[in-house]
């Protein structure tokens, strides 16, 4: 009778090890580049790079400056690698599609845990794992320049 009980319990422990295992981000990289303005090298990871291409971008509803950014469009839950860059110079903002123009939201931030996991190395490499519902724009700023750009995440 005791068998018959501890039989289930020992049966989901292994599938407890193998759903996390499933879980770990597949760090080949899909695209690579050091960002011309801040000379942080940035790789993107566990993810397919469906295409990479100029957009529309303004900041704001109120701004009539129309820019144009360099994007990423993923699928499935990108990492977002940079190196030679420490957290604070980072900025994560969401961006907002509307009619193929792509819009700086302000409205709200992104939340660590809950839109994209962070993680810094003991060397100093910062991970971004995003979710894959919405459009992050990166702001890189160091004392060489900044750099700009967009994660457009896809679902599969």
């Amino acid at each position: 009778m005791k068998y018959a009980i501890l039989h289930p319990a020992a049966l989901l422990l292994p599938l407890a090890l193998l759903t996390g295992c499933a879980r770990t981000p597949d760090m080949t990289p899909v695209w690579q580049e050091t960002l011309p303005g801040s000379g942080a090298k940035a790789t993107l990871s566990n993810c397919t790079l469906q295409d990479e291409r100029e957009v529309d971008y303004i900041y704001s509803r109120e701004d009539q400056d129309w820019k144009t950014r360099p994007a990423l469009f993923t699928t499935a839950s990108p990492v977002l690698t940079l190196t030679g860059v420490t957290a604070d110079q980072v900025e994560l903002r969401f961006s907002e599609e509307i009619a193929d123009l792509y819009l700086g939201y302000d409205r709200v931030m992104p939340q660590p845990k809950l839109d994209y996991i962070f993680t810094e190395t003991a060397d100093g490499v910062l991970q971004y794992q995003l979710d894959t519902v919405y459009n992050y724009e990166f702001i890189i700023t160091t004392e060489t320049g900044t750099d700009d750009f967009l994660v457009i995440c896809e679902q599969e």
